[in-house]
Order: C-alpha cells, then structure tokens, then sequence
C-alpha cells in the first residue's frame, strides 16, 4: 500500500503544512510556481523557506507565473515549464524532476514539453483512483483536500450505503478516509493533494490532522514522493 501526498503554488503556509505532514511522518511533493500570478509576493515561500521545506521534502515545478499552458502558445508553454524549473533548480542547488500541470489543463502536447524540459513526473488534478496510473507523465490522484459539491453522483456510486455517501458527499475528510480504506484494500496507491491556503481559508486544519493520524496509525502503509512513486512505476531508482 503507497501513500503520496502533493501540495500546489508554492504559498508561505506550505511552511505550515510541512509541520504537519511531517508530525505524522508523510512523505510527499511541493510543487512550486516561483513568480506564481496568484500569490501576492508577500505571501510567497521565500527561497530560505524553499530550502528548508526541501530538507524534508520533494519540490516540483508549477511553471513560472502558473498560468492556463492551453491558453498559452506552444512556445509560451516552453518558457513557462522551463523558466519554472530553473528558478527552482537555481534557489535549491539540485534538479527538478517532478511537475504539476497549473489547474490541471494541458493536452498531449504539454505532456511532450514537460518531458522535453527534464521531468520524468508530472500529476494531473483527476481524482477518485486507487491504483497505480499507466504513465507517470499523467499521473491522477485519489483525494483532494476540499469540499467539491458536483462529486454527489461519483461518491454515491462508491459507496456501500446512501448514509455513507451523504457523509463524504458533505465533508471531504470523511471521503477521504473512505478511498483510503478502498486503496487499502485493493493493496493500491492513496494519493492526496491541495492547497496550504485553501485548507486555511476552510478552516480545515483539524479534518487533514484527523486524516493523516488516521492513515499514519494503519500498517504496511509506504510512504513516497511523486517522484519515488513514479520511479517505482517505470522500475526505475
């Protein structure tokens, strides 16, 4: 059973998260947009917070700015993926293998710039999977770390009862907890993602501490980086 975790853009409370990830001995992947349009600079990591979330962590590259790479030309999309990655590679003093597709949107074509520029990882936004993905250029996840009203039909159809479906329908936690069990049984991959200042905004620092003891106190669980996870995938490290 592998658990992963990976968290977006690259905002001051990935400090915060960190802390807790490692309270509970998780594992998992930072990506991080440098210059990201959606962060006010202010409240960006700073490249010493960089680095010290990089002592106990993976960081991945986000692009740049974070910007939609379909609305972009194929030439824009290089810069984005490449620029992103160098900044990164410049702040920590080693490469950058793993990558995260800004929104989740981007087409075959990105799919070749990404492994152009370097990567050999890249997680898409897909969720709802328990078992190892075909290609680690795409790789999906199982859980995202927020409430999303329109999953009412693809919980129910996972659930055993319409009061367990009511339960992870309303909160994300419970949800959560239920794919988990599902990976757990299959002997699958539990991936868990989102962003530091959308649990802050939420208030949902106590349902992620409540999942994370909850799949720290399981056994024969393996704890791994997108990278390590996508290493395994191809037979490779």
């Amino acid at each position: 059973m592998i658990v992963t975790t990976s968290w977006d853009d690259g905002h001051e409370l990935d400090e915060k998260l960190g802390f807790e990830l490692s309270n509970y001995g998780f594992s998992g992947t930072f990506y991080i947009s440098p210059q990201s349009a959606e962060i006010p600079p202010s409240k960006r990591l700073t490249p010493a917070a960089l680095r010290g979330l990089a002592e106990r962590f993976e960081i991945g590259g986000h692009t740049l700015t974070h910007p939609h790479l379909t609305r972009l030309t194929p030439a824009e999309s290089t810069r984005e993926i490449e620029l992103g990655k160098a900044a990164l590679e410049h702040m920590l003093g080693h490469c950058v293998t793993s990558f995260c597709y800004p929104y989740g949107a981007y087409r075959a074509e990105h799919v070749a710039l990404v492994r152009a520029a370097g990567f050999s990882v890249a997680r898409t936004v897909r969720r709802f999977w328990t078992k190892a993905p075909d290609d680690p250029l795409q790789l999906a996840t199982t859980s995202h770390a927020v409430r999303h009203r329109a999953d009412l039909w693809r919980v129910v159809r996972r659930s055993r009862t319409i009061s367990a479906a009511r339960a992870g329908w309303a909160n994300w936690e419970v949800q959560a907890r239920q794919l988990f069990d599902e990976a757990m049984t299959e002997g699958g991959v539990y991936h868990l993602w989102g962003h530091s200042w959308e649990i802050e905004a939420n208030g949902d620092w106590p349902r992620l501490r409540s999942l994370l003891r909850y799949i720290a106190d399981q056994d024969g669980v393996r704890f791994l980086t997108n990278a390590e996870l996508g290493a395994q995938l191809t037979g490779v490290g």
